[in-house]
């Protein structure tokens, strides 16, 4: 069970991290832009994840626009961004991500 939650903790400090520089890279000298933040937005993030069932569901359309209204609306209310800006941090962060699981070999899920 502890093995579980530290790679939790672990995988939402990265998250946060990733988070925290895409921000920066988009929003540069963002005062919301800060290490608890970014924790607490990857955390509910993360929560939103299963509880629109994206994680489970992710071939139907329903949950997965669920997830991506989620993820919009909680980077914009937690950055202070608009439409287009939290669009273009989607693109950095998943470049970003995709930079870390190849440079770590993470795998997700």
């Amino acid at each position: 069970m502890f093995a579980h939650l530290g790679s939790f903790l672990v995988r939402l400090a990265v998250s946060a991290a990733v988070l925290m520089l895409a921000v920066g890279w988009v929003t540069p000298r963002n005062p919301a832009n800060t290490f608890a933040r970014a924790l607490v937005v990857s955390f509910i993030l993360s929560f939103a994840w299963y509880a629109t069932l994206a994680k489970f569901a992710w071939f139907l359309l329903v949950p997965l626009i669920a997830y991506v209204l989620v993820w919009l609306v909680t980077v914009m209310f937690a950055y202070g961004l608009g439409p287009g800006s939290a669009l273009l941090l989607a693109l950095a962060l998943s470049f970003l991500a995709w930079l870390v699981n190849l440079l770590f070999r993470v795998n997700g899920g």
